[in-house]
Protein backbone atom coordinates (compact mmCIF):
# COMPACT_ATOMS: atom_id res chain seq x y z
CA UNK A 1 0.00 0.00 0.00
CA UNK A 2 1.30 3.46 -0.83
CA UNK A 3 1.67 5.74 2.14
CA UNK A 4 1.47 9.49 1.73
CA UNK A 5 2.77 12.18 4.04
CA UNK A 6 1.10 15.55 3.90
CA UNK A 7 3.29 18.60 4.04
CA UNK A 8 1.91 22.10 4.25
CA UNK A 9 4.00 24.86 2.74
CA UNK A 10 3.43 28.57 3.08
CA UNK A 11 4.58 30.96 0.39
CA UNK A 12 5.84 34.51 1.01
CA UNK A 13 2.35 35.93 0.48
CA UNK A 14 0.89 33.64 3.18
CA UNK A 15 -0.97 31.20 0.89
CA UNK A 16 -0.75 27.57 1.85
CA UNK A 17 -0.60 24.44 -0.27
CA UNK A 18 -0.73 20.79 0.65
CA UNK A 19 1.85 18.64 -1.04
CA UNK A 20 1.56 14.86 -1.04
CA UNK A 21 4.86 13.04 -0.97
CA UNK A 22 4.90 9.33 -1.79
CA UNK A 23 7.07 7.31 0.55
CA UNK A 24 9.95 5.32 -0.88
CA UNK A 25 8.74 1.77 -0.46
CA UNK A 26 11.42 -0.87 -0.24
CA UNK A 27 11.43 -4.00 -2.41
CA UNK A 28 12.57 -7.41 -1.34
CA UNK A 29 15.76 -8.31 -3.17
CA UNK A 30 15.33 -12.08 -3.19
CA UNK A 31 15.65 -14.74 -5.83
CA UNK A 32 14.16 -18.20 -6.05
CA UNK A 33 10.65 -17.00 -5.17
CA UNK A 34 7.70 -16.87 -7.55
CA UNK A 35 6.42 -13.32 -8.12
CA UNK A 36 3.14 -12.14 -9.61
CA UNK A 37 3.71 -8.70 -11.13
CA UNK A 38 1.56 -5.97 -12.64
CA UNK A 39 3.16 -3.26 -14.76
CA UNK A 40 0.95 -0.34 -15.86
CA UNK A 41 1.30 1.97 -18.84
CA UNK A 42 1.77 5.59 -17.71
CA UNK A 43 -1.50 7.49 -17.54
CA UNK A 44 -0.35 10.10 -20.06
CA UNK A 45 0.51 7.49 -22.72
CA UNK A 46 -1.67 5.82 -25.35
CA UNK A 47 -2.70 2.19 -24.79
CA UNK A 48 -0.59 -0.56 -26.33
CA UNK A 49 -1.62 -2.18 -29.62
CA UNK A 50 -0.78 -5.54 -31.23
CA UNK A 51 2.53 -4.41 -32.75
CA UNK A 52 3.56 -3.05 -29.35
CA UNK A 53 2.55 -6.31 -27.67
CA UNK A 54 4.94 -8.00 -30.13
CA UNK A 55 7.68 -5.55 -29.12
CA UNK A 56 7.01 -6.21 -25.42
CA UNK A 57 7.11 -9.99 -25.97
CA UNK A 58 10.39 -9.70 -27.91
CA UNK A 59 11.87 -7.54 -25.15
CA UNK A 60 10.85 -9.96 -22.39
CA UNK A 61 12.33 -12.85 -24.37
CA UNK A 62 15.60 -10.96 -24.95
CA UNK A 63 15.91 -9.98 -21.26
CA UNK A 64 14.99 -13.53 -20.22
CA UNK A 65 17.77 -15.01 -22.39
CA UNK A 66 20.29 -12.55 -21.00
CA UNK A 67 19.30 -12.83 -17.32
CA UNK A 68 18.02 -16.40 -17.14
CA UNK A 69 14.80 -15.79 -15.19
CA UNK A 70 11.76 -18.02 -15.63
CA UNK A 71 8.47 -16.70 -16.99
CA UNK A 72 5.65 -19.11 -16.19
CA UNK A 73 2.69 -16.96 -17.19
CA UNK A 74 1.71 -13.61 -18.69
CA UNK A 75 -1.06 -11.53 -20.19
CA UNK A 76 -0.65 -8.27 -22.11
CA UNK A 77 -3.53 -5.78 -22.07
CA UNK A 78 -3.74 -2.31 -23.61
CA UNK A 79 -3.07 -0.50 -20.31
CA UNK A 80 -1.00 -3.04 -18.33
CA UNK A 81 0.58 -6.45 -18.30
CA UNK A 82 0.89 -9.23 -15.74
CA UNK A 83 3.60 -11.81 -15.40
CA UNK A 84 4.64 -14.68 -13.17
CA UNK A 85 8.40 -14.36 -12.85
CA UNK A 86 10.96 -16.46 -11.00
CA UNK A 87 14.39 -14.79 -10.76
CA UNK A 88 17.35 -17.14 -10.88
CA UNK A 89 19.79 -17.28 -7.98
CA UNK A 90 21.78 -14.08 -7.68
CA UNK A 91 19.28 -11.96 -9.62
CA UNK A 92 16.39 -9.91 -8.25
CA UNK A 93 12.94 -8.94 -9.44
CA UNK A 94 13.70 -5.17 -9.32
CA UNK A 95 16.69 -5.57 -11.66
CA UNK A 96 14.69 -7.78 -14.05
CA UNK A 97 11.76 -5.36 -14.13
CA UNK A 98 14.07 -2.39 -14.67
CA UNK A 99 15.67 -4.14 -17.65
CA UNK A 100 12.27 -5.03 -19.17
CA UNK A 101 10.80 -1.56 -18.62
CA UNK A 102 13.80 0.32 -20.02
CA UNK A 103 14.27 -1.90 -23.09
CA UNK A 104 10.56 -2.05 -23.95
CA UNK A 105 10.18 1.72 -23.49
CA UNK A 106 13.02 2.36 -25.94
CA UNK A 107 11.62 -0.05 -28.52
CA UNK A 108 7.99 1.09 -28.29
CA UNK A 109 8.95 4.78 -28.16
CA UNK A 110 11.01 4.30 -31.34
CA UNK A 111 8.00 2.67 -33.05
CA UNK A 112 5.73 5.53 -31.92
CA UNK A 113 8.19 8.32 -32.56
CA UNK A 114 7.89 9.42 -28.92
CA UNK A 115 10.18 9.56 -25.92
CA UNK A 116 9.99 9.39 -22.14
CA UNK A 117 8.65 6.88 -19.65
CA UNK A 118 6.18 4.43 -21.14
CA UNK A 119 5.53 2.60 -17.86
CA UNK A 120 4.47 3.95 -14.51
CA UNK A 121 7.48 4.37 -12.23
CA UNK A 122 6.29 1.68 -9.83
CA UNK A 123 5.08 -1.82 -10.55
CA UNK A 124 3.16 -4.11 -8.24
CA UNK A 125 4.51 -7.44 -7.08
CA UNK A 126 3.39 -10.17 -4.76
CA UNK A 127 5.16 -13.35 -3.71
CA UNK A 128 3.08 -16.40 -4.64
CA UNK A 129 2.94 -18.36 -1.39
CA UNK A 130 1.59 -21.79 -2.27
CA UNK A 131 0.56 -24.07 -5.13
CA UNK A 132 -3.11 -23.11 -4.89
CA UNK A 133 -2.28 -19.39 -5.14
CA UNK A 134 -0.02 -20.11 -8.13
CA UNK A 135 -2.90 -21.75 -10.03
CA UNK A 136 -5.33 -19.01 -8.98
CA UNK A 137 -2.86 -16.38 -10.24
CA UNK A 138 -2.63 -18.01 -13.67
CA UNK A 139 -6.43 -18.32 -13.82
CA UNK A 140 -6.80 -14.64 -12.85
CA UNK A 141 -4.35 -13.53 -15.55
CA UNK A 142 -5.96 -15.64 -18.25
CA UNK A 143 -9.44 -14.35 -17.33
CA UNK A 144 -8.29 -10.70 -17.22
CA UNK A 145 -9.12 -9.92 -20.89
CA UNK A 146 -12.62 -11.36 -20.33
CA UNK A 147 -13.12 -9.29 -17.17
CA UNK A 148 -12.03 -6.18 -19.09
CA UNK A 149 -14.61 -6.88 -21.82
CA UNK A 150 -11.99 -7.37 -24.53
CA UNK A 151 -13.14 -10.92 -25.39
CA UNK A 152 -15.76 -13.42 -24.24
CA UNK A 153 -13.40 -16.34 -23.53
CA UNK A 154 -9.70 -16.49 -22.53
CA UNK A 155 -8.95 -18.50 -25.70
CA UNK A 156 -9.94 -15.47 -27.81
CA UNK A 157 -7.18 -13.22 -26.42
CA UNK A 158 -3.94 -13.85 -28.34
CA UNK A 159 -1.56 -12.15 -25.87
CA UNK A 160 -1.74 -14.59 -23.00
CA UNK A 161 0.05 -17.68 -21.75
CA UNK A 162 -3.36 -19.41 -21.86
CA UNK A 163 -2.31 -20.78 -25.26
CA UNK A 164 0.97 -22.16 -23.89
CA UNK A 165 -0.99 -24.22 -21.36
CA UNK A 166 -3.02 -26.04 -24.00
CA UNK A 167 -5.52 -23.40 -25.06
CA UNK A 168 -6.15 -23.10 -28.79
CA UNK A 169 -4.14 -20.52 -30.67
CA UNK A 170 -0.60 -19.47 -31.39
CA UNK A 171 1.92 -19.36 -28.54
CA UNK A 172 3.39 -15.87 -28.95
CA UNK A 173 5.75 -15.98 -25.98
CA UNK A 174 6.94 -19.31 -24.64
CA UNK A 175 6.59 -19.92 -20.94
CA UNK A 176 8.55 -22.04 -18.51
CA UNK A 177 6.35 -24.78 -17.09
CA UNK A 178 7.12 -25.08 -13.39
CA UNK A 179 7.01 -28.53 -11.80
CA UNK A 180 4.92 -28.02 -8.65
CA UNK A 181 3.87 -30.46 -5.92
CA UNK A 182 0.43 -32.04 -6.27
CA UNK A 183 -0.68 -30.83 -2.82
CA UNK A 184 -2.20 -27.36 -3.34
CA UNK A 185 -1.35 -26.34 0.23
CA UNK A 186 2.38 -26.83 -0.28
CA UNK A 187 4.32 -23.62 0.35
CA UNK A 188 6.44 -22.31 -2.50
Amino acid sequence: MLRYKKKTAASKDGCCATIRVMSRLRRLAVSGKIFFITCNVSRNRLPLDDSEFEALAATIERVRRRRGFLLSGYVFLPDHWHGVIIPRGGDTLPSIMEAIKIASSHLINRKRGTHGALWQARYYDRVVRDVKEYHETLDYMHANPVERGLVRKPAQWPWSSFHAYGGPGVVRLKVDVVDLPADENTAL
